[in-house]
């Protein structure tokens, strides 16, 4: 999704900076992508995000799209899992918006991504759904904070992406096609549909404090 909403960024001319752990990742999106600039860190290390926010004097809109979360049941979740977990989805958007936002525009915004099981219980699901509840009272606190820039959420639903490629071949396609086929959109969603979310977040100048749930009806 993140990759998605760069590549939609960039074609409408905007210089989009693009943030990960993976230097081939990193690689592999510019040559995907073209000009964007590239900076390799940890967002849920605190040290490094400080020192990101040397290396970038100006920033318009900050999207978070990071997420590294284990599905297992509560009594098999260990500490090692949540704390993996917590890095990327709660204190990664916690570092960025402290040291990043003191050089956000006074009309830029930002935004968070959370998800579906804030809503939906899912079984294996428990510190997932906390942490994207979690991230969402956030933004709306931020949203007063902050003001006048403007925080958002946007909650994803069950997506077509690269985090399904732990499934084998037909087991893919066949997970996919069951949980889509219980939605009354049919289908699962895709990563431009959410990129497009996300691009409305950032333009739109009169939304703030908002959670904007792109799930193809999942709490329908």
């Amino acid at each position: 999704m993140g990759l998605a909403l760069a590549r939609k960024a960039v074609a409408l001319g905007a210089i989009v900076h693009v943030i990960g752990r993976s230097q081939e990742r990193l690689d592999a999106a510019r040559l995907s992508i073209g000009d964007i600039v590239t900076h390799r860190a940890d967002i849920g290390v605190e040290a490094d995000v400080e020192a990101l926010a040397v290396n970038i004097p100006h920033v318009d809109h900050l999207v978070c799209t990071a997420a590294d979360l284990a599905f297992k049941p509560f009594a098999g979740t260990s500490n090692e899992d949540i704390e993996r977990m917590l890095g990327g989805k709660f204190w990664g958007p916690i570092y960025l918006v402290r040291h990043l936002t003191k050089r956000l525009a006074k009309d830029g915004s930002v935004t968070f991504f959370s998800g579906a099981a804030a809503y939906k219980a899912i079984p294996g699901a428990s510190i997932v759904a906390a942490l994207n509840a979690s991230l969402e009272g956030l933004a709306r606190t931020l949203a007063l904070e902050l003001a006048p820039i403007r925080v958002n959420v946007i909650s994803p639903g069950v997506v077509d992406s690269p985090v399904w490629d732990f499934l084998p071949g037909d087991a893919r396609a066949d997970t996919l096609g069951a949980i889509g086929a219980a939605l009354p959109r049919g289908r699962v969603g895709t990563v431009d549909e959410l990129a497009d979310a996300g691009l409305f977040a950032i333009s739109n100048g009169f939304m703030t404090g908002s959670v904007l749930q792109i799930d193809g009806g999942n709490n329908a």
